[in-house]
């Protein structure tokens, strides 16, 4: 007996919203832990970029990049997926024609990509 089995729990919960919030959940932590990785990497990286000469060429280069990879960090964590579906959802039913087309070019780009290995 699953979750899809429970009817519903002391708060009200039915097992599809208690399975959705466990989705959620597990979508959030993997959001954490890739931008606390990125977030990391662009400390290293800053770090890396100080140590260098301040008027250096790779100093800078490097400064730059920890920058990006930080605010990079930050979007990953602001991420809703529930939003980025529902505009998604959106799109295909104002443009199904053009959906199809990219979807097909998606799809040729995968099957090449694996056909080569």
């Amino acid at each position: 007996m699953g979750i899809n089995n429970w009817v519903v729990d002391k708060t009200g919960e039915t097992a599809v919203e208690l399975q959705g919030s466990e989705k959620s959940t597990g979508f959030e932590n993997v959001k954490n832990i890739i931008a606390d990785k990125v977030h990391n990497v662009a400390e290293a990286l800053g770090e890396k970029a100080a140590d260098q000469d301040p008027q250096s060429g790779i100093a800078q280069y490097g400064r730059q990049a920890s920058e990006w990879l930080d605010q990079s960090a930050e979007y990953v964590r602001q991420f809703d997926y529930g939003q980025a579906d529902a505009r998604v959802r959106e799109y295909v039913r104002q443009s199904p024609g053009r959906s199809l087309l990219i979807a097909g070019a998606v799809g040729l780009v995968i099957g090449a990509f694996l056909r080569r290995r």
